[in-house]
């Protein structure tokens, strides 16, 4: 089953945002994940963050053996000296339980 991490965050640097790119596509690369979603958001319930960003993984174990690894845990440290917000990981659609 497929998950998804998603990061949602207000951008304190835009020089340097445009560095993760150039940082995280050969890690994206190397875990298989889809960018499905990286845009500006427009809340329409409640309270966001502007941006959005959402990769699509083939299971939550490859979610969390990405989000985890060390190469890319480099890059969170970077992530959160530029921004503020948070990240989660969600599994896909589930009817079992519903």
């Amino acid at each position: 089953m497929s998950a998804y991490i998603i990061f949602n965050y207000k951008i304190l640097d835009r020089i340097k945002i445009e560095e993760i790119r150039d940082l995280i596509t050969p890690i994206l690369e190397k875990y298989e994940t889809e960018v499905i979603v990286a845009s500006p958001v427009k809340a329409i319930e409640g309270e966001t963050f502007p941006s959005m960003v959402i990769h699509k993984f083939n299971s939550i174990e490859d979610a969390e053996h990405f989000y985890y690894s060390k190469e890319h845990q480099e890059i969170v440290a970077f992530r959160k000296s530029i921004t503020e917000g948070w990240a989660t990981i969600v599994p896909g659609y589930v009817e079992e339980g519903l």
